[in-house]
């Protein structure tokens, strides 16, 4: 999923939710550097994993070995801790978060 997409999506679903295994940090993903990842974090409400997505458009971030990486719309995005590759995002994953399966 891209970032414009993980977005919208989040734009479209109760900013008051809280969400038990959500996300926040953006940072440049170990895997590619040019491809965005979220830690992954307990109990924060969809509200603030927007934010934190809407953070990282246009930011630039520095790759795990170096070299800086700017974030666009159409960027992929992970959830992984920092130096650590982990899972992309997607709508499946995306809707066992906010429990709409």
């Amino acid at each position: 999923m891209t970032l414009r997409e993980l977005i919208e999506f989040l734009e479209n679903r109760d900013s008051t939710k809280v969400v038990r295994h959500g996300f926040n940090g953006p940072h440049s993903y170990r895997g590619h550097y040019d491809q965005l990842a979220f830690r992954p974090a307990e109990n924060v409400t969809v509200r603030e994993m927007l934010a934190c997505a809407k953070e990282a458009l246009g930011t630039m971030y520095t790759g795990y070995k170096g070299g800086e990486y700017i974030m666009y719309e159409y960027t992929d995005t992970w959830i992984a801790e920092w130096g650590h590759t982990g899972e992309m995002i997607g709508k499946t994953l995306l809707k066992y978060m906010l429990d709409e399966y």
